[in-house]
């Protein structure tokens, strides 16, 4: 609880606060969020544990196990947009920071195909970092993850979408044939 406490206390701290960016100090907290990246697109080989602060708070986990109503628990699913998107890109908004502790918004986007369809689309998420500067090594590790999936407000859409058909059938869809989805699509 002593750790929830004080992670509230540091988002109250970096919202009130305005930081100086200073591109060389950032350059660390830039790197612990494109490693936290690489590690979940990896899904079962990607290490977050050394990326992440002792008294770490996930407010939406990337993975969960699914409810199966057994005792035992459920195949583990894999929550994250970096993880399930056939394609995945995410770009900083913002960095707020002082000596110790920064506040990082990030913009991700996923983009998926429909087969069904024959359409590309995009999912989306406002996720928030909140890191923190070890007194041992200097490095930045995050202390608190949340991501929200709310809607992808007008300003954010990406136009247009890329088409993703010879990606989709070179990986998910290789046991597809994509004439048939592409007269499936005509048809209905």
């Amino acid at each position: 609880m002593r750790h929830s406490i004080s992670g509230i206390a540091c988002l109250a701290f970096l919202s009130a606060s305005p930081a100086a960016a200073q591109p060389a100090a950032e350059a660390g907290i830039r790197a612990t969020v494109s490693r936290w990246y690489e590690e979940l697109i990896k899904k079962d080989k990607g290490r977050l544990n050394d990326l992440v602060a002792p008294a770490f708070i996930d407010a939406s986990p990337p993975t969960y196990h699914a409810r199966t109503r057994s005792r035992a628990a459920g195949p583990l699913v894999y929550g994250s947009l970096a993880a399930r998107a056939l394609k995945f890109t995410w770009e900083i908004d913002s960095i707020r920071r002082d000596s110790s502790f920064a506040k990082v918004r990030v913009w991700e986007r996923g983009y998926f195909y429909a087969a069904a369809a024959q359409t590309t689309f995009e999912n989306a998420a406002a996720t928030t970092f909140i890191l923190e500067r070890s007194e041992k090594d200097g490095r930045w590790r995050i202390a608190a993850h949340e991501s929200s999936g709310l809607g992808i407000p007008p300003n954010k859409i990406t136009r247009p979408l890329p088409d993703l058909r010879a990606l989709y059938y070179s990986t998910l869809g290789k046991n597809r044939d994509p004439a048939a989805d592409a007269r499936a699509a005509r048809n209905w």
